[in-house]
């Protein structure tokens, strides 16, 4: 970041909030409010939303009463601090995930309960680790942690969903008890840990108020939405708008960076080439049965439609780099001045007579 703030070419605002983007793919242009008020306006060709996210903190669990349950980030920190390990800790997988408040699958938790169980086992062999999970998703190379975690004696055992582990304390807090199913017993178990691990998941920041100003579309769990996941894996289905990291779903770092030199390049092609190829289906107005009520400008949802003077009379144009084609424009047009590229009236009509035409040469059976 210190590299970052010393190139010249590079403006870092901070604490700073988008308040208000227009424009389209080579000329939009931002409003960003710092903190203290200041605002600034930023002309800029493309954009790539990085705008990440942070761990979920589920209820029923006893995060926020009893300070012996932590999330597996706080553990982490705990550990690099101290460097003491607990005599025993019991980590619970899938916490608020899966199923409950969450229905996505966060890729981090399973690796991250893994690493802080073989760093429990370095600072102290002697503590006791258990893991109750659902599934391991040690996917990759991190199976090979797995692997070794299990012969360091961490002990993991699997739950359901409709008999998810409970968290119990004392009347004082001092004393902590979990209760759970265990498959491979067949019967209920309780133990009092001096510690305990949840592996929670990760939501995004801010992807909502961020939708709505860039018109681009969400998930069912408000990540952003890509244009195609396997032709267009870091587009937005808004030109010139790219995406990369916990903002387009949760994923460890490595994913992140990856994704993240994508999003960079294809947000350079256009730059780097100085112009973009418009597809032959956005709208046309004929400005000479353009009558100017502007009922195409107030309806376009992506504000492809701006309104000019044409001989002193007021006159619809569409912005052909930023439509999409969706046609609203020419559904509402009175006096039919708006047409679609390949949709026009005489070609549907063609295409209707020709379909007429196919079925009058049928034969028909007796």
């Amino acid at each position: 970041m210190a590299e970052v703030e010393a190139n010249k070419h590079i403006d870092v605002l901070t604490n700073a909030e988008l308040k208000d983007f227009s424009g389209f793919i080579g000329n939009f242009s931002s409003v960003v409010a710092e903190k203290g008020g200041a605002e600034h306006t930023v002309d800029h060709g493309v954009v790539v939303l990085a705008t990440g996210g942070h761990e979920y903190r589920p209820d029923g669990y006893l995060l926020e009463e009893n300070d012996k349950v932590v999330t597996q980030t706080e553990l982490e920190h705990q550990l690099a601090a101290d460097g003491k390990a607990p005599k025993s800790i019991i980590m619970v997988q899938c916490a608020g995930s899966r199923g409950d408040d969450l229905k996505y699958c966060s890729k981090v938790c399973c690796n991250h309960a893994v690493k802080n169980a073989l760093t429990i086992k370095e600072l102290n062999p002697a503590s006791q680790v258990i893991v109750l999970y659902r599934d391991m998703r040690t996917y990759g190379y991190a199976e090979d942690a797995y692997r070794e975690a299990r012969l360091k004696g961490v002990i993991f055992i699997p739950y359901e969903l409709e008999q998810k582990p409970q968290i119990s304390a004392s009347a004082k807090g001092k004393k902590l008890t979990v209760s759970f199913f265990d498959a491979l017993l067949q019967e209920d178990v309780q133990m009092h840990p001096d510690m305990v691990a949840l592996s929670v998941g990760i939501v995004p920041d801010g992807t909502e108020e961020m939708s709505k100003l860039l018109k681009a579309p969400l998930t069912d769990d408000r990540f952003f939405l890509e244009a195609h996941v396997k032709l267009r894996p870091v587009e937005l289905p808004v030109s010139g708008v790219y995406v990369c990291g916990l903002a387009h779903g949760p994923k460890p770092v490595d994913e992140t960076i990856a994704q993240a030199q994508a999003a960079a390049a294809k947000a350079a092609i256009p730059l780097v080439k100085g112009a973009v190829s418009i597809d032959p289906i956005v709208s046309v107005v004929e400005q000479e049965k353009c009558i100017g009520c502007g009922i195409c400008a107030s309806l376009c949802p992506f504000g492809s439609i701006e309104m000019i003077k044409v001989d002193k009379k007021r006159k619809a144009q569409t912005i052909a780099a930023s439509c999409k084609a969706c046609g609203i424009c020419s559904s509402h047009c009175p006096t039919f001045a708006i047409t679609m590229g390949g949709f026009t009236n005489e070609q549907i009509m063609d295409q209707i007579t020709a379909f007429g035409n196919v079925k009058a040469a049928e034969p028909v059976e007796a």
